[in-house]
């Protein structure tokens, strides 16, 4: 009897060691697969932009005869990608090292690794000395056009023509198909730094700014469009809030106001809009301004105009994709920094108005 317990106990007590070499090997092929899942994000990440909201255009020289590896520490050292060694690494595995070729190119950090490969591959440009050209927020096509002149540009009487031909750039940019038919590139010539060259042809300088709006059209708007909006009428509010907002705390505000009034099917009542058809920014509005007939004039129309009265920037695009959620209805400008006081009533407004500045 006893014996017989002597050998259930050892039989209890002895373990399998295949059992340690399992759990062994386990643990190595977790370690490794995590390992090696790490580093294949971490280069997948590497490839991304390195700032997909950045509206800045930098020029960068690619010398002849540069190899995959000079091209990338150029890029790198300008900060348009992430990691020289997995750009590079990139290179080779799409086996693009001999397309790359010498030029000046207009790049952004808002695009991925791909998107400046493509650049560098596909098109070459002529070695010019370009000239830095900027673009505000809120520019019209025609203040663009003055600025050309002014940095003399010679392609200017095509320039005019080209931008109020939409569908001559619908197949480079599909989105402009959203535009309709007879509205202008206003609203859609995004508003940053350029090097422009002013040799180049008009149709070379358009691209680039519809490029750079393209940027955040598929960063930020593209199935992102608040109910009941399309991209034109979200491009067109973002154009008024533009004009009307001068701080970042206004804008959303700003946008609610609006967003508030066509939900009820209050007129906008936007001064800007009726700037944009006297062709003028008159501070002070007289009733037969305010009366004009057009439908741009959204004292008499309910509802947004037919299209941008001006070049909205990204933060008055992200406000008009984000309103606050308010019940104002007015607002009136009173800070010498350029705030507003919103109201919800006509009462609170009127009283507002008594604090009014005149820009």
């Amino acid at each position: 009897m006893e014996y017989s317990k002597r050998r259930e106990r050892r039989k209890k007590k002895r373990f399998n060691p295949l059992i340690i070499v399992f759990v062994i090997i386990l643990l190595i092929i977790g370690t490794v697969f995590f390992i090696l899942n790490k580093v294949k994000n971490d280069y997948e990440d590497s490839l991304t932009a390195v700032d997909a909201d950045s509206t800045e255009s930098i020029s960068v020289e690619i010398p002849e005869g540069a190899t995959a590896t000079t091209i990338s520490k150029i890029l790198e050292d300008h900060g348009l990608i992430k990691s020289a060694k997995n750009f590079k690494k990139h290179i080779v595995e799409t086996e693009k090292a001999t397309l790359l070729k010498a030029g000046v190119y207009n790049l952004s950090k808002s695009m991925t690794a791909d998107e400046i490969l493509t650049s560098l591959t596909e098109k070459k440009i002529e070695v010019k000395e370009g000239i830095k050209f900027v673009i505000p927020e809120g520019f019209e096509i025609k203040n663009i056009t003055a600025r050309l002149e002014e940095n003399g540009f010679k392609d200017l009487e095509n320039f005019e023509s080209l931008v109020k031909n939409k569908k001559h750039f619908e197949e480079d940019f599909p989105f402009l198909k959203e535009v309709p038919d007879g509205n202008s590139l206003e609203g859609y010539l995004f508003p940053a730094t350029y090097n422009f060259i002013m040799e180049e042809s008009a149709e070379d300088i358009i691209k680039q700014m519809l490029t750079a709006f393209y940027r955040v059209y598929n960063n930020n708007i593209e199935g992102k469009l608040p109910e009941g909006m399309n991209l034109n009428s979200l491009i067109t509010l973002a154009s008024i809030i533009e004009r009307e907002g001068r701080t970042d705390t206004d804008r959303p505000l700003i946008s609610s106001v609006f967003y508030n009034r066509i939900k009820i099917g209050m007129p906008l009542q936007s001064c800007a809009t009726v700037q944009y058809i006297l062709g003028e920014r008159k501070p002070v509005l007289s009733n037969k301004d305010i009366s004009i007939e057009s439908p741009y004039n959204t004292y008499i129309n309910k509802g947004l105009p037919p299209g941008p009265i001006a070049n909205p920037g990204k933060k008055a695009i992200d406000a008009a994709l984000h309103p606050e959620n308010t019940e104002y209805l007015f607002f009136v400008l009173t800070g010498e920094d350029g705030s507003h006081t919103f109201t919800k009533t006509l009462e609170e407004h009127n009283k507002a108005k008594e604090n009014m500045i005149i820009p």
